[in-house]
């Protein structure tokens, strides 16, 4: 029995090692990333599609390589003790803000809340109510860098349901 098993387990290790080999070889092209096309006009097996589909590109639109990593940065320096992305922290998650409120609007909030919550603005009003009367400090960031945080917050949220009008989030009534 020693012997049998002595001869049966190298010449199976053997054949494994030879079969992964064999895959290795065969499946080598197949492992290479490709480059990623601007369009796709059909699906293997599945003839043309009838007409080319765009594919979704990696930065938000209007963004530059860049502006992600450099939102971050900004998100982490300014935002990141009031705000998150998808979650509600001392504000409201800000995932999805492009969809409620316009780029100019964005950047007058970002530089003076209470002058926007002042001038009566219901949008403005509304969320300041909403989270307690906290007043969100003024930030002396230029549009670029605010919209460079806008960039970073597009690429991290999610995408909310198409015709939502409403803050991220409704906190609990105490």
């Amino acid at each position: 029995m020693k012997n049998l098993l002595e001869i049966i387990m190298p010449a199976s290790l053997a054949v494994v090692t030879g079969c992964i080999v064999v895959c290795l070889f065969t499946l080598g092209n197949h492992l290479t990333p490709e480059p990623v096309r601007e369009e796709v006009s059909g699906c293997a097996g599945m003839g043309p599609l009838p007409q080319p589909v765009k594919l979704i590109s990696a930065l938000p639109p209007g963004a530059e390589p860049g502006d992600i990593a450099a939102g971050d940065a900004l998100f982490k320096g300014n935002c990141a003790q009031c705000h998150a992305v998808n979650e509600v922290v001392v504000g409201p998650a800000l995932a999805g803000i492009t969809k409620r409120r316009p780029m100019s609007w964005i950047t007058a909030w970002v530089k003076n809340s209470s002058k926007l919550v002042a001038s009566g603005d219901e949008y403005a009003v509304k969320v300041f109510n909403q989270y307690q009367q906290q007043q969100m400090p003024s930030f002396q960031l230029s549009k670029k860098e605010i919209e460079q945080i806008i960039f970073y917050i597009e690429d991290h949220g999610y995408r909310p349901a198409v015709g939502t009008d409403d803050v991220a989030y409704t906190p609990p009534k105490p």
